[in-house]
């Protein structure tokens, strides 16, 4: 377990010293504040500023506890080769992965329908019910994870999630539609909040923020790429006798099965594992040197020792009932719930909308794409003001209030010909909107106090999130065509949730920490509750 891990942790002081190597760093400093009972807590004894103070934090190797001191400047070095080696791997299946769930959205502008003889209707019930399969094995799947290790189960998800995506070429009507998105919503479970929650135990705190909205980047602009894919594919209907419909599952399928092979073949179990691939069993040069991975590993300690350096841990039933009862947890669920499903039925029927404009299939392909590409940008931009100032309620709050500007301005404006580049610059004002779902996710996991929570905690809400999804498109319905009066509707009022919920939620949040400091200075004891402490030192039980 984890937690059996952890507590032969310990966690030492930081001290200031002149430049000099590790083992006369370690001989010079003499005796180190290490506490040997429990998990520890980080040292406030640090001083010094710059690249001249020198950590020090015990960690275990090799069944050995060892003591690794480093610098500001070397943990830095190891961090951007995670950012560069690690971070996009997961990125990059991450991306496959929103790719094969929306490129239903080119799918739509084919022959689909004509040659599949199915209605509208029918294609939606099929979408939703790719998402009511992601819903029901989110908790499990990420269970199976944590037994078997994400560096084996990721992988084999993405290849399996794949094949399916290829076989769907051969869905010849209704029937074969339902059952090809079943089964890849049920392959597809479990993988983001898997994902998550190895960037959790690479990055620490400080660095979450922007990691995880990094690892949202690709699918954030994943509708402009399948959008681009989905040009590509209608141009060369009829190549070797496939429509163009089955061109895009065929290209994005098999290029969800190679992104599978490659993450089974670099991702490592832990940061001593970066010299052995597909899954630690064949030896390379690596990465990560030794002391590399040392260095890693003890300022994930020294940030939160609760993380440990388990490559699995056990879940227990009360881990998930703690979350699922903690009032703490459901704002975000609700958040989830309405302010990703306001926008959310564009990512399926944009296409088909702007279509209907009067452009060709191909140019509403392409017209679809900018979109995506400014939202990730944008939500780059929102990223680094929380990585910087810590205001998660206030940042989502501006992405909320954008989103409903455009939704009040589509549901003014007629949708029709002689209107198509008004409607449509609305469309992308809409759309372009911040992602903000990436710091929502984020500022959740922060708020969970031990990684067994947080894996929980990821699971709920991303299971929440996909069960959006199943009545999320539904509100584009063809008896609303063209005009969609009740579908801009049903969005405006799930947007009205969203900034109502979001306005309680960090109210709430801030009137717990002024209880929470009240009862730290009758008993500094509960210190160890805090979960957040700022610039000045101030602890607080909530980010908000």
């Amino acid at each position: 377990m984890a937690s059996q891990v952890t507590e032969s942790l310990a966690v030492a002081a930081t001290v200031v010293a002149p430049p000099k190597t590790a083992t006369q760093i370690i001989n010079q400093v003499g005796v180190v504040d290490v506490k040997e009972e429990g998990l520890g807590t980080p040292s406030d004894g640090e001083s010094g500023s710059g690249d001249n103070v020198y950590y020090h934090q015990h960690i275990e190797r090799n069944g050995q506890r060892i003591l690794v001191s480093w610098t500001k400047q070397e943990e830095r070095r190891v961090v951007r080769k995670a950012d560069y080696l690690f971070l996009p791997i997961f990125a990059l299946m991450f991306t496959w992965m929103a790719i094969d769930r929306t490129n239903v959205s080119g799918v739509l502008t084919s022959t689909f329908l004509k040659d599949t003889h199915m209605t509208r209707d029918q294609a939606n019930t099929g979408v939703s019910l790719l998402w009511f399969g992601i819903v029901l094995l989110e908790i499990p799947s990420n269970v199976v994870l944590h037994r078997v290790g994400p560096h084996y189960w990721i992988p084999l998800q993405v290849v399996f999630w794949g094949v399916i995506e290829v076989l769907q070429i051969f869905v010849k009507n209704y029937s074969g539609w339902i059952a090809a998105r079943l089964f890849l919503g049920l392959a597809e479970s479990g993988f983001i909040p898997g994902g998550l929650y190895m960037l959790s135990r690479w990055y620490t705190q400080d660095e979450l923020a922007s990691r995880t909205t990094l690892y949202f980047f690709g699918p954030s602009i994943s509708a402009a790429f399948g959008s681009l894919i989905s040009a590509g594919a209608l141009r060369i209907e009829g190549a070797g006798g496939l429509f163009g419909w089955q061109w895009i599952f065929l290209i994005c399928g098999t290029s969800t099965i190679a992104t599978g092979l490659i993450a089974f073949t670099l991702v490592p179990k832990s940061p001593h594992d970066t010299n052995r691939l597909f899954g630690g069993l064949v030896p390379w040069s690596g990465w990560l040197s030794e002391r590399e991975a040392d260095i890693f590993v003890a300022r994930i300690i020294r940030a939160d020792p609760k993380k440990g350096q388990a490559a699995t841990m056990n879940i227990s039933l009360k881990d998930v009932t703690d979350v699922l009862f903690d009032w703490a947890t459901w704002p975000y669920l609700i958040i989830c719930l309405s302010g990703l499903q306001s926008a959310g039925g564009l990512q399926t029927w944009g296409a088909t909308i702007v279509q209907s404009l009067g452009f060709t299939s191909i140019r509403a392909n392409l017209l679809n794409a900018p979109a995506p590409v400014l939202a990730s940008l944008f939500g780059l931009v929102l990223s680094w003001f929380v990585d910087r100032y810590k205001r998660f309620g206030y940042t989502i709050g501006f992405a909320a209030a954008w989103t409903m500007i455009g939704l009040i301005a589509l549901y003014n404006l007629p949708v029709a010909t002689e209107a198509s580049w008004s409607f449509y610059a609305a469309y992308v004002v809409t759309v372009a909107a911040p992602s903000w779902q990436p710091l929502n996710v984020t500022w959740l996991s922060l708020n969970q106090k031990t990684p067994q929570k947080r894996a929980i905690a990821y699971a709920v809400y991303i299971g929440c999130s996909n069960l959006g999804g199943t009545y999320g498109n539904q509100v584009f319905r063809g008896s609303d065509a063209p005009l969609y009066r009740r579908a801009w509707a049903a969005c405006l009022a799930l947007g009205a949730v969203w900034i109502a919920t979001l306005i309680i939620q960090t109210s709430l949040f801030k009137w717990s920490n002024r209880r929470f400091a009240k009862k730290v200075r009758d008993n500094p004891s509960l210190e160890t509750e805090a979960l957040y402490t700022d610039r000045k030192g101030r602890k607080y039980r909530y980010y908000w």
